[in-house]
């Protein structure tokens, strides 16, 4: 897993329209983690984030801030601070902010269909840095 600061500088989506920035604050190393990445991401008014099928992932989008619309299906709904949002990987879902804007939490993972065909990870870690699991 590669870990990033979330004071880093953070990279500008869709130039031409509204507002929004990304960064990724964690990402996964090669194919060691089911984790795709875990980015935070900053909608100016208007501005959207969409989840399509065809990337491969499932999604759980987590309003940190702000006022948004999530639509998925054909129905549009209001959302904000502290809800939580999952998009399956055959899911289309847009998130549009409103006038404050949006601030999201996004945590992106590989789908079980996927993850079933990996191989089986062991740690690497030093014996006298592992910890042990309590049952």
């Amino acid at each position: 897993m590669i870990i990033q600061r979330a004071d880093a500088s953070a990279r500008f989506l869709n130039a031409a329209g509204p507002s929004a920035e990304w960064a990724c604050l964690a990402r996964r190393g090669m194919l060691h983690s089911e984790c795709e990445a875990v980015d935070l991401l900053r909608l100016g008014p208007g501005a959207t984030a969409a989840h399509r099928p065809d990337e491969g992932i499932e999604q759980a989008l987590y309003v940190l801030a702000g006022r948004g619309e999530a639509t998925s299906g054909g129905t549009t709904r209001p959302v904000g601070a502290g809800e939580l949002l999952l998009a399956p990987h055959d899911c289309r879902l847009t998130v549009r902010a409103l006038d404050e804007g949006l601030e999201l939490l996004t945590v992106r993972v590989l789908p079980a269909r996927t993850t079933g065909r990996l191989p089986a990870r062991i740690p690497e870690l030093p014996e006298e840095q592992r910890m042990e699991c309590v049952r």
